[in-house]
């Protein structure tokens, strides 16, 4: 096996458009231990790649070029991740590219809300920045403005430290702005009032529409596959997107003058 150098997959990653990367030991994330064995037995460090979002897009009022654009930075992510993981598979060792939010756990507690790996943790770790007030990942070129994804291996690589400074201006302007009402400062969110909001179109929505497509009498019905949400649920599930609010990431002042 020849070893990974940890520049060599630096730049590859800013080629592949991930100028966001860090790599931290799977240790350092004890709460998805199980999940990364149960993917990689025998892993031993991720590859955190992050892909900066266009702020103009998700600060658009139109909701749905906010959502190409976070459908397009999640696909790179995905490419840029397989890339590297064949490269590390072509030294001979081992490597999965895991997306951004899945594989994902469809059972209770978690409902499908949690993923394999908190890649926001990971890129903490990683020393790739510091938490916002939001709960974010904020980092020093993009603020809270990327997307995260990236690769566990088996093949042992420098992790990166932790880093000393705090990236958050602590204006509040996350908490102030938030439409749900769901953040209180801190990195503390009411999940259930985000989720309200940011998955409008979501599972809960598909739930609740075919619930009430199942139960309810032909005009009802009628009026239900005519309706918004059913034009909605179609689009989020052609596009594989359902993400409705941004405000989080677009009102956030960090790393305003480098994007």
């Amino acid at each position: 096996m020849g070893l990974v150098n940890i520049q060599d997959l630096r730049d590859m990653a800013f080629r592949l458009g991930c100028p966001v990367f860090g790599v931290c030991s799977t240790s350092s994330l004890p709460a998805n231990i199980e999940e990364i064995e149960k993917i990689l037995p025998g892993a031993r460090s991720v590859i955190v790649l992050g892909r900066p979002h266009s702020r103009s897009a998700i600060g658009s009022r139109n909701i749905q070029v906010a959502q190409f654009d976070t459908i397009y930075t999640y696909s790179e992510i995905a490419r840029a991740s397989h890339t590297i993981a064949l490269f590390i598979e072509s030294m001979k060792y081992r490597a999965v590219a895991v997306p951004s939010f899945i594989p994902i756990d469809m059972s209770p507690p978690k409902f499908g809300m949690v993923g394999a790996i908190n890649w926001r943790e990971a890129a903490v770790a990683s020393g790739i920045g510091s938490y916002g007030e939001s709960g974010l990942l904020l980092t020093e070129g993009y603020g809270p403005a990327v997307r995260l994804g990236g690769v566990i291996t088996d093949a042992d690589i420098p992790p990166g430290k932790r880093t000393e400074r705090d990236l958050c201006t602590h204006c509040m302007r996350c908490v102030e702005e938030c439409p749900a009402g769901a953040l209180s400062g801190g990195g503390k969110v009411d999940k259930r009032r985000c989720g309200d909001v940011i998955f409008y179109g979501g599972f809960r929505a598909w739930r609740r529409f075919l619930s009430d497509l199942l139960e309810g009498d032909a005009e009802k019905r009628k009026t239900l596959l005519t309706s918004q949400m059913s034009l909605e649920l179609w689009q989020n599930f052609m596009t594989g997107n359902y993400y409705y609010c941004f405000y989080c990431q677009s009102v956030c002042p960090v790393g305003r003058s480098k994007n």
